[in-house]
């Protein structure tokens, strides 16, 4: 299950606030651990950094519709192995390089990844009441 961190709920305050600035979020990122899943994640604690699996620009920024139209985004982007490394977590940033982390997921098994191998990451993410 993934989870919306309480530091991607403030930093998506700040944008939705006239005046105050926020960073919008575009980047997703790969790593080896498993760090709970909980509100509090600000990172991954091994993040993947080389192999052509370090973090990414998403590729693809949509909106779609779930409950209203328009209130899910859509981030995705597809990673070509040039190594080894079994992956076993994911999150969304706001900065190519460290910044505030939106969503943060870990997978029920590691996925391995071998040169040549390609793993598409979808995130989506609704902005919804309750």
């Amino acid at each position: 299950m993934a989870l919306v961190t309480k530091y991607g709920f403030a930093e998506t305050a700040k944008l939705l606030t006239l005046g105050v600035t926020g960073t919008q979020f575009g980047s997703i990122a790969l790593g080896t651990t498993t760090t709970a899943e909980g509100t509090d994640v600000t990172k991954l604690i091994y993040e993947v950094t080389s192999s052509g699996l370090a973090r990414a620009s998403a590729a693809t920024v949509n909106t779609a519709s779930s409950a209203t139209a328009g209130d899910t985004v859509l981030l995705s982007h597809t990673w070509s192995a040039t190594g080894s490394y079994n992956v076993s977590e994911c999150g969304v940033f706001n900065s190519s390089a460290s910044g505030v982390c939106l969503a943060y997921a870990t997978f029920a098994s590691a996925v391995p990844m071998a040169s040549a191998d390609t793993l598409q990451i979808t995130w989506s993410v609704q902005c919804k009441a309750g």
